[in-house]
């Protein structure tokens, strides 16, 4: 196997597994919330399908997408991490579990983008 199908097949589990964890959160929000908010979620659960299927399919034109797709991620999770430092609720911040994953699968998505990306430039 080359490194290519390598980093696919992890990108790939990976983004389906942020979707998993998205999808509690969407249905938590739903139910709780709004949901209007619980559906904007939903969405960015199946994007988070749709690129795993770019990570695993090797769709070149899709590459760009798929890196600003994930660095959006990074950016709204940090958003939400602004939101409880407003609040001044510091603790809720560290005892989410499911935003702390959520933050490395973000970083570890938007890095294997990137090198997948350099990869098949070469």
């Amino acid at each position: 196997m080359e490194i290519k199908e390598i980093i696919g097949w992890v990108g790939m589990l990976l983004a389906t597994f942020w979707a998993g964890i998205h999808m509690l959160v969407a249905g938590a929000i739903a139910v709780n919330v709004s949901l209007l908010l619980g559906a904007f979620v939903g969405m960015f659960v199946a994007l988070s399908i749709i690129s795993g299927l770019v990570f695993l399919l090797n769709w070149k034109k899709y590459y760009l997408p798929n890196i600003i797709f994930w660095l959006i991620m990074l950016l709204t999770l940090f958003v939400g991490y602004v939101q409880y430092i407003r609040k001044g609720d510091i603790n809720a911040l560290f005892t989410n579990v499911l935003a702390g994953i959520a933050l490395v699968i973000d970083i570890i998505e938007i890095l294997l983008a990137l090198v997948i990306w350099k990869i098949d430039k070469e």
